[in-house]
């Protein structure tokens, strides 16, 4: 993500990429004409200003003018002692073009006149050094106009910045990754990134290769490192960029994006560039994540090392992400340096207003060409809508969302206690991540919820004190969207008077990353309980006492135990561990040998089962049931005893059985006719953990 340092405000302003991720941000003062000759002063005073020999503050270049810019008239850049980029008008470049620490305010007035083709007095000059560039750190200056008044923090920008790679080290390596972007290269590391997704997809292996990941917690913190590796990689894609345009980047450091820690990298000297090199500079993220993503597929290609291709889905996934122009990620700043038009989400206002018929045209929207304009336009029609759809849904179902979460969180803790406990690193640092990433979307969402309301709350009685008879009808709006919220919420009676019924659904987490394969993982409960029905007993987890293989149809010469051994492992609550069948060569119907075989679970005592989760191996393919009985002993006359109370066919990975009929039995048996494969022309069964919910 490009970023840059942000400074004080303007009358017009570029982005603050620093303050977000995503590109380089400006402040740019554009007054168009020179300011009025101001009445009352002496001509003591006059003389003063006139004889008075300014000077730039040390650091402070002027850049020249801004390429590709969307705006009506040109506009110029300056670059601050702090490394800021700043955009101004031809006055005002004009201005600091003559100011050498020679020439008098006089001297400077006169050059200016001929040069801007209009009268510019002494007056004027000092009127812009006082007002202008000394709150701007452009010039020495003090007094009330020293200190810009301070600009509203984006929502959506990066905060708590910290800076990882020092400038100058990131200008090493910018220079030593240049050449990466030399159009040759482009071409080949494009075509080949293109090919191998084309044999990747058409092959299918991605789905495969991520289940695989999820089920070994050691792989899993793998692939999630390789995919950190590559945000940072893919920063210095953006510093590299910079560099071969001829521009020089700044620091590399990481933030937070709301409340998503993020990467970033100060860019700002990009504007310097042209619109092809502030582009490149864009894109110089995601085409450093295709560059790290070439020796994966290689490896992969060469070894079959599933978690390689994993960690490629989830780096093509951040590209993804980070080309979405809905948010301050690459994709909005390449947006932005389209159509040469800087901070987008600042003109939302104006545009919308722009929109009413009869109103004025705001100057922010005014001084925009007409492709920009329309651009800029059918930018807030279609993300706006989207935006504000996402958030009523979100406060719609708002406790809903919060109690899925606090359900989900309490069944990673759940287990991640038992995999530090039996010393299971791997899986209780997975468990740790998944529990941190599970609350940090909530946390973030109800973060922009508090602040967009406040910011709401402040403006409509800023709007109340200008205008009083908007009080009624800002009051009458608050309390029927209370009203409603509190319908939606189940916290007030709908009709007939009974009370809606809370929703007890529990879901797993949604973003890939926070699942895992633990027994505890967010296993459906009923969607509802009725209100006049308040004694029935919720379902609990169920824990098993023992398991074993069950090899009941005796066949000659089968050692009929079914790696007896090893079934502990499928109730043990670790998610490295795991029960195998036996394999069987040629027909996943067992080889052929018999009808089916399976594991049976000793409850300990008659239970009813509502649900069990079962974790198998990655491949998919095995036909299951789940039987409940009263009868363990291994023999064929045992199973006409069991009830079938669950089947699935075809199942692999994480899959949940949901119970149909209400047996009560103290053996459940796992029970398979079809076996998925193993490899070539083997098939074997493999649980890595099985969960029971039900009532004793």
């Amino acid at each position: 993500m490009p970023s840059s340092p942000a400074a004080g405000t303007a009358s017009d302003t570029l982005p603050d990429p620093a303050a977000q991720p995503g590109s380089a941000g400006v402040v740019a003062p554009a007054p168009q004409a020179a300011p009025p000759e101001r009445s009352g002063r002496h001509a003591g005073a006059s003389l003063s200003v006139a004889d008075h020999v300014p000077m730039l503050l040390p650091g402070v270049e002027l850049v020249g003018e801004y390429q590709g810019s969307g705006l009506a008239e040109a506009t110029y850049l300056v670059q601050k002692p702090g490394g800021q980029a700043i955009q101004v008008s031809r006055l005002l470049y004009l201005v600091l073009g003559e100011i050498d620490g020679i020439r008098t305010v006089s001297e400077i007035a006169g050059r200016v006149s001929a040069a801007f083709g209009r009268t510019v007095s002494a007056d004027n000059v000092g009127y812009l050094l006082a007002s202008k560039f000394a709150p701007l750190g452009l010039v020495p200056g003090g007094g009330a106009h020293a200190t810009p008044p301070p600009e509203d923090q984006p929502l959506l920008g990066l905060k708590l910045r910290h800076t990882m790679i020092r400038e100058g080290v990131v200008q090493h390596l910018a220079g030593v990754f240049k050449p990466l972007f030399h159009p040759a290269i482009v071409t080949v590391v494009l075509a080949s990134l293109i090919g191998s997704d084309a044999w990747l997809v058409r092959g299918g292996q991605f789905s495969s290769s991520f289940q695989y990941v999820l089920l070994h917690p050691m792989l899993l913190l793998m692939v999630l490192g390789l995919a950190v590796t590559s945000m940072m990689f893919h920063e210095c894609g953006h510093a590299a960029a910079c560099r071969y345009g001829g521009a020089r980047p700044g620091v590399i450091g990481v933030g937070f994006y709301v409340i998503w820690p993020a990467f970033y990298t100060n860019v700002t000297d990009a504007y310097r560039l042209g619109r092809a090199g502030r582009i490149r500079t864009d894109l110089g993220g995601v085409y450093f994540n295709a560059v790290f993503m070439l020796p994966l597929i290689a490896g992969y290609l060469k070894t079959g090392y599933l978690p390689l291709l994993a960690a490629v889905f989830l780096i093509h996934m951040e590209i993804l992400q980070q080309l979405m122009p809905s948010l301050r990620l690459d994709g909005y700043f390449i947006l932005a340096d389209l159509i040469g038009v800087p901070d987008l989400f600042r003109r939302i206002g104006p545009v919308l207003r722009s929109l009413i018929p009869g109103q004025p045209v705001d100057p922010r929207i005014g001084n925009l060409k007409r492709a920009a304009r329309l651009t800029l336009t059918t930018w807030i029609l279609i993300v706006l809508p989207l935006l504000l759809f996402e958030l009523t849904l979100i406060v719609m179902n708002g406790p809903t969302m919060v109690r899925t979460t606090a359900q989900s969180l309490d069944d990673q803790v759940r287990v991640l206690i038992p995999d530090f406990a039996h010393g299971d690193i791997p899986a209780g640092a997975v468990g740790v991540i998944s529990a941190v990433l599970l609350v940090m979307p909530t946390a973030g969402l109800t973060y922009i919820l508090l602040t967009l309301g406040k910011k709401g709350v402040c403006a409509a009685i800023a709007a109340c004190r200008r205008r009083p008879v908007l009080c009624l009808p800002y009051a009458t709006a608050v309390l029927l969207v209370a009203a409603g919220l509190a319908t939606q919420w189940g916290l007030l009676p709908v009709s007939g008077g009974a009370a809606r019924p809370t929703s007890a659904t529990r879901t797993p987490a949604t973003s890939v990353v926070t699942q895992r394969p633990v027994a505890a993982q967010s296993v459906a409960q009923p969607a509802a309980r009725s209100a006049a029905s308040p004694l029935v007993r919720k379902a609990v987890t169920l824990t098993p006492v023992s398991a074993h293989g069950f090899d009941a149809l005796d066949t000659s010469g089968d050692p009929r135990d079914e790696n007896d051994n090893l079934a502990r492992y499928a109730i043990d609550q670790s998610s490295v561990t795991s029960w195998q069948s036996q394999y069987y060569l040629g027909n996943p119907v067992f080889g052929g040998l018999k009808a089916g075989s399976g594991l049976i679970v000793d409850m300990g005592r008659k239970v009813r089962l509502k649900s069990v989760t079962v974790t198998f191996g990655s491949a998919p393919g095995a036909d299951v049931s789940i039987k409940v009985g009263n009868d363990d002993t291994l023999a064929a006359s045992a199973l006409p005893t069991f009830t079938t109370v669950a089947t699935g066919d075809g199942v692999g990975g994480w899959h949940t059985f949901k119970a149909t009929k209400r047996t009560r039995g103290r053996y459940v048996l796992i029970w398979f006719t079809s076996l998925p494969p193993a490899s070539q022309g083997k098939y074997d069964a493999e649980i890595f953990n099985v969960v029971f919910h039900g009532w004793r």
